[in-house]
């Protein structure tokens, strides 16, 4: 067997599910749909090229299916992990745009969950639009198109994660064991929590980050009666202490930290702050050969070079 035929296997293995199936589109309609996910223009001519069809590459287009299927066949809060590997280089352009043609053939599925949950369209927008910009990063690691975040792309269009305003807003329940520490005054183990990410996009200043977490226990409170947040927490390199070393405390990273009550342990996480912040591919890049144009770069560099490591902190948060 080769390569691809291992890969196939390994989708078509996963159960199936009596879901929505999915349509083909035409070529003008999957583009409209390239825009809505923010798919940046570089990117449109290779996804729709290589664009599966149930009759014309029905093997692509039944492990797409299948795929589609777990997506939404799941209760999305304790099952939201799923095993879906990268494609062989031997498939080229199809395979790495693989999975931008599955969350272009499932947003009909997405915008049908929001509206039965009363969500505003332009905070579909907003989240949505994340796939592009993973399509994006994509590129500048690797100089090509693809995209190769399918897993974390999956809370999005199983209607866990919303991005509200700067910040994304993510349905959890917090597993203790996963912090190894549990404060008095913050969240409890097994309680509904909303796990907070900071896209890469911008600035993360203090205003725009204020009228995020304003706008999250309204919002969730609103589409989600059922389910009670009092807490935001966040597991980030942006929330590792020693970066207020290097960084001026008037500096939006470092009045950011001071949002949280830290606790759990604090992974190293060296590859997450070069991918982020040099947009380098884990386990790449020459440190020598880095740019060090901000004070932040500079920090990254510097603490590397003298043998330190960055590390992933925890922390959490009332919400207002």
């Amino acid at each position: 067997m080769s390569e691809t035929d291992d890969w196939l296997a390994a989708l078509l293995k996963q159960p199936g599910a009596d879901v929505a199936d999915l349509e083909p589109v035409t070529t003008a309609e999957a583009a409209r749909r390239l825009v809505l996910l923010g798919v940046p223009d570089a990117d449109h001519t290779g996804v729709l090229a290589t664009l599966p069809s149930p009759n014309r590459t029905p093997e692509l287009w039944e492990a797409l299916r299948r795929c589609h299927q777990v997506l939404y066949a799941a209760d999305p809060i304790p099952s939201r992990k799923v095993d879906w590997p990268n494609a062989p280089a031997e498939l080229g352009e199809a395979g790495r745009y693989f999975y931008v043609h599955l969350f272009l053939l499932a947003l009909p599925s997405l915008l049908a969950l929001h509206r039965r949950l009363n969500i505003p369209f332009d905070v579909t927008a907003a989240t949505v639009e994340d796939l592009g910009a993973k399509v994006a990063s994509y590129r500048k690691y690797y100089d090509t198109g693809g995209f190769d975040r399918q897993g974390w792309l999956v809370r999005h269009f199983r209607g866990t994660l919303f991005r509200l305003g700067r910040l994304q807003f993510d349905r959890a329940v917090l597993t203790i064991d996963e912090y190894q520490a549990e404060s008095d005054d913050g969240p409890k183990d097994g309680t509904p929590v909303l796990e907070v990410h900071i896209p890469g996009d911008g600035p993360m200043t203090p205003e725009a980050c204020d009228e995020s977490f304003r706008r999250a226990r309204p919002f969730f409170t609103e589409h989600f009666p059922d389910e009670h947040h009092d807490h935001g927490t966040c597991r980030s390199w942006l929330l590792d202490p020693q970066l207020a070393e290097f960084l001026p405390e008037s500096s939006n990273i470092v009045r950011f930290q001071r949002r949280w009550t830290r606790f759990g342990p604090m992974p190293d996480c060296d590859s997450d702050v070069l991918e982020f912040v040099h947009h380098l591919p884990p386990g790449t890049g020459d440190l020598a050969t880095l740019p060090q144009d901000t004070t932040l770069q500079r920090a990254i560099v510097s603490h590397l070079q003298s043998g330190g490591h960055w590390r992933q902190g925890c922390g959490w948060l009332a919400l207002p």
